[in-house]
């Protein structure tokens, strides 16, 4: 069937495909064509694992579409129909049914885990698709310093979502009906006080703070107490029917962790750096002074080096690009384990 203004209407010439997915094994059974009326029929064996699915799946412009599992021994009517729906890439009305937005207590470094939530309702009763395979169908706005972006589980490929610049954007066709979108990303102390603006109307809106001394300031957001979910306890705060404009503000205390943890990352640094140029000039004179091979380099010189690299890949010094961390944190351990080798020669 296809939905239309005057109301539903069978779908004649379609090509419908019955699959088996189970443990055991997963696939095509078989297809046929949908009459007139848009009826279709099939009769099959059901074998292997009891555990296994049996579905219907239909593709109508370029989208499939699927029944719902066919569970009795003769499914028919509701049970086993197939809704399907016309195309375009004319905008058209979603609406924000759910806004989740979920901010984490600071890691060492300063750094805030944020995930977001949304549940989007396509209101029409046509699927949206792009322009092209690039132009974005639905979009959201992200923070200013938001980093490590990653699309997280939901109803909708993680692949199809994806940064770019300020937002995020999903570049899947998005059928009438409601579908769960999330992803994840992290901010840096300097981006608190968070303040967001929102852009749309958000028919439930949640903030949940990790932090007991976190708050948020909005004119419809309410304390609800605190919520627990594996393990960690977090404030949550609630508000319905948003208005687009609503201001948010998020405050979060200062991590004098995540301070002394920086002024720690910057000695190590110094140290190590300091250090290795008193190796150098040590060793520069000792090559003027005898031609002789230069003494093995320290133990505890080399293991602060690799430390202070670390360091600075976990403060992600964006100076220090993965592939050269790599290469330098291998070339200190090789130059580590030599100067190990040597003092068990020597002792």
């Amino acid at each position: 069937m296809r939905p239309a203004v005057a109301g539903e209407l069978p779908t004649a010439g379609v090509t419908v495909t019955i699959h088996r997915v189970g443990p055991d094994s997963a696939g095509p059974i078989d297809s046929v064509v949908t009459d007139a009326a848009g009826r279709y029929r099939f009769a099959y064996p059901r074998w292997g694992d009891p555990a296994a699915l049996y579905f219907t799946a239909a593709v109508y412009r370029g989208i499939a579409y699927f029944s719902a599992p066919l569970r009795g021994v003769d499914v028919r009517g509701d049970d086993a129909e197939i809704v399907v729906f016309d195309t375009t890439s004319a905008p058209v009305k979603f609406t924000v049914q759910g806004h989740h937005l979920v901010i984490g207590a600071p890691r060492p470094t300063g750094l805030r885990d944020v995930v977001e939530v949304y549940e989007v309702s396509n209101d029409t009763v046509v699927t949206a698709i792009g322009r092209d395979s690039l132009a974005p169908v639905w979009s959201a706005p992200l923070p200013p310093g938001a980093d490590g972006f990653a699309a997280g589980q939901g109803d909708v490929a993680a692949s199809s979502l994806e940064r770019r610049g300020d937002q995020v954007v999903l570049l899947a066709p998005f059928a009438p009906g409601v579908k769960q979108l999330s992803f994840s990303y992290a901010l840096p102390p300097s981006a608190f006080p968070l303040e967001l603006t929102l852009d749309r109307v958000n028919g439930l809106l949640e903030v949940l703070l990790e932090e007991p001394g976190a708050q948020v300031r909005a004119p419809s957001l309410r304390s609800q107490g605190n919520a627990t979910t594996e393990g960690r306890t977090f404030k949550r705060f609630l508000a319905q029917n948003v208005p687009v404009g609503e201001r948010i503000r998020i405050d979060v205390p200062s991590t004098a962790a995540a301070a002394r943890s920086t002024v720690v990352i910057a000695l190590a640094v110094g140290l190590s750096l300091a250090m290795l140029a008193a190796l150098w000039v040590a060793y520069r004179r000792g090559a003027r002074a005898r031609p002789a091979a230069p003494p093995p380099e320290s133990v505890e010189s080399l293991a602060s080096a690799i430390a202070a690299l670390d360091a600075r890949r976990d403060a992600n010094d964006p100076s220090l690009a993965p592939a050269a961390y790599d290469a330098e944190r291998a070339t200190l351990k090789a130059r580590l384990a030599a100067a190990l080798a040597a003092g068990e020669r020597a002792g």
